[in-house]
């Protein structure tokens, strides 16, 4: 059985190959474009024409797409390129996936929720604030409209084993610290970091389950448990990287730029009827991610 991955080099796409290929009797082939070098094929998810054929010659039986434009300040700047990439890219793939059989995995975020009422089920009632959540929700909304058996998996801001700090929104807070001067950080919005190895092997036991029963469909949520705000992150991994806690500064107000929701928590029953368990503490894991970056300060 094939196992083709969008998004590859990315952050969640290089724990979701590990964990698939983990999978007996799977042949998993990830793909890329900025950051593609092999085994990685370089595919742009936006030259349709490319694509249809891609998929038509390898014949995956399961695409797991998590290539995405995922910032949403990026995405407020340039709406065009983020709906082209979330979007249109995302309805042209499941069209194609439909017309050869292949099963869709699609990743999309908590971002879909408004953030007033959480927990958040499968079946809450979405809406989003900004353009990156609007633009996932519509792929959404492509991928389910293709094929009655797609799914969807939902997750919060991730982190795991970064090639740079910056490459996720968490680790980047540890690169603020340098800073030696007060900051200020967010102290308004309610997060529940994740670790991308976690949503891997979610999107393992989901894959497993579909072989088993490929009549699988609908929307699944993934995430951990634990409320941090960033500020709480930031004065969590101060003494880790050597930074003065008393320099990093409560901002009690909503961020700058796209507006975010308060308290996106996702309510993750459906994927623990299925035997999924894996919540990794944030203060342990972390610490873990940021050794081969120290000393920071």
């Amino acid at each position: 059985m094939k196992l083709l991955v969008t998004g590859a080099s990315g952050l969640l796409g290089r724990a979701v190959m590990k964990r698939l290929k983990e999978i007996s009797g799977f042949s998993v082939i990830g793909t890329a474009f900025s950051r593609a070098k092999p085994p990685l094929l370089r595919l742009d998810l936006t030259d349709y024409g490319t694509v249809a054929d891609f998929v038509r010659t390898e014949k995956p039986d399961i695409i797991i797409h998590a290539a995405a434009e995922r910032r949403p300040d990026i995405s407020l700047k340039d709406p065009d390129r983020t709906r082209e990439l979330n979007v249109t890219a995302t309805r042209r793939l499941a069209e194609v996936a439909e017309e050869t059989g292949a099963w869709v995995l699609f990743m999309s975020t908590d971002y879909v929720f408004d953030g007033t009422a959480p927990p958040y089920a499968p079946d809450s009632e979405t809406n989003p604030l900004n353009l990156y959540g609007k633009s996932k929700l519509d792929g959404e909304r492509a991928i389910l409209s293709a094929s009655s058996h797609a799914c969807v998996l939902r997750v919060p801001i991730l982190y795991g084993e970064v090639e740079y700090l910056e490459e996720s929104p968490i680790t980047l807070i540890a690169e603020s610290l340098k800073k030696d001067a007060p900051q200020k950080i967010d102290n308004w919005a309610i997060r529940y970091p994740t670790h991308v190895d976690d949503v891997a092997l979610a999107i393992r036991r989901i894959v497993k389950h579909w072989v088993e029963n490929p009549k699988l469909g609908g929307i699944y949520h993934w995430s951990a448990a634990e409320p941090y705000t960033k500020y709480d992150m930031a004065r969590l991994m101060a003494p880790v990287v050597g930074a003065d806690e008393d320099k990093i500064l409560a901002d009690d107000t909503p961020s700058q730029g796209a507006p975010r929701p308060k308290d996106s928590h996702l309510d993750t029953s459906r994927l623990e009827f299925l035997g999924m368990s894996n919540k990794s503490f944030f203060r342990e894991s972390i610490a873990l991610i940021l050794k081969p970056f120290l000393p920071l300060c």
